[in-house]
């Protein structure tokens, strides 16, 4: 079995174009990952299943819109033979979006999450809605096909629509989250929330919405700011209201590059300050041990959501100190 943490998914396409064309991040390398069994057994239109031995086999739109536009990327640089898989994944995740009431425009996750007890069937995430846009769009500008367009508006507006319970983003002021996991209190995970603001940038390069570039720019403004909460001294969190230590895989793979992304895109030196700063404790020693011993203790759980803040900042500053004096000497 294929180690993700192995694999490489550097930033790739970072501007902002009206033309999409490849996608912010290269997931050429993720095709193995999907086609030698990570996931699960495919589907019969080539989709990506999440294995389940007690309830079957369960389809997820947000691997099948990164699988789709990993085959897009490939089929880019002159495979192809990948073109009909991609518009075929495309094609699923149209047939999967829902066409009506309170979630039409969503794609609906018909299983309870393992991880967070409070995400019982049928939910839907923020970051789906993001990775299916740019998916969809790609596919609009490659096969010239309306349905995928009209797919990626209805899933955009769906994304902001009002609701009376549990809601897909949250504005406070100037800032905006969108959220992977919806839950009270927020859990503020950073890779579907900038995963999802790329595909509202996709959808403002497409459409013009000054909306739309209104919403993907404070989006991204709202994760530049809160970085340092993002930062554990050792390595990034996965989200704020654990702060639970990403894996490497995240870390490596999904952090680091979209911070990369994030800074050209803004052209905001900060994120690409932070992402130099993680890479560093990717290849420290002291920073994986402390990975190492933080996740097999589960010392995150620690904090629960209503602890103290300040006292968070005060342990936090004194540990990032520490650790940052480490990997200094070290560089």
């Amino acid at each position: 079995m294929i180690r993700p943490e192995s694999l490489e998914f550097p930033p790739l396409n970072c501007r902002l174009d009206r033309q999409l064309g490849g996608y912010y991040q290269d997931f050429s390398q993720a095709i193995r990952l999907f086609e030698e069994g990570s996931y699960g057994p495919p589907a019969l239109d080539g989709a990506p299943q999440i294995a389940d031995t007690r309830k079957g086999d369960r389809r997820n739109a947000i691997i099948t819109a990164q699988y789709a536009l990993a085959n897009m990327t490939v089929a880019a640089r002159g495979n192809g033979s990948r073109m009909e898989l991609a518009r075929r994944l495309l094609n699923s995740l149209i047939a999967t979006q829902e066409p009506g009431g309170e979630w039409a425009g969503c794609w609906l996750v018909k299983y309870d999450n393992p991880k967070y007890p409070w995400l019982t069937a049928p939910w839907t995430s923020a970051m789906a809605s993001g990775h299916a846009i740019s998916a969809l769009l790609r596919g609009w500008e490659l096969f010239g096909l309306e349905s995928y367009l009209t797919a990626a508006e209805a899933a955009y507006h769906a994304l902001h629509r009002p609701r009376t319970g549990t809601r897909l983003y949250e504005e406070m002021g100037n800032e905006l989250w969108y959220e992977e996991y919806p839950a009270l209190p927020p859990v503020r995970v950073l890779n579907g929330h900038v995963y999802c603001l790329l595909g509202v940038a996709d959808y403002a390069r497409v459409s013009g919405d000054p909306e739309a570039d209104s919403r993907w720019r404070r989006a991204a403004a709202t994760a530049i700011a809160h970085l340092r909460d993002f930062d554990l001294g050792y390595w990034s969190a996965y989200d704020l209201r654990w702060r639970e230590p990403a894996s490497i895989h995240y870390h490596k793979n999904i952090h680091i590059p979209q911070l990369r992304v994030l800074a050209a895109l803004t052209g905001d030196p900060r994120p690409a300050q932070t992402a130099n700063r993680w890479d560093r404790y990717l290849h420290s020693p002291f920073c994986r041990l402390r990975w190492i011993v933080a996740t097999r203790a589960h010392r995150w759980h620690a904090r629960p959501p209503w602890a103290s803040r300040a006292m968070d900042k005060r342990r936090l500053e004194t540990l990032r100190s520490r650790t940052r004096s480490s990997v200094d000497d070290r560089d």
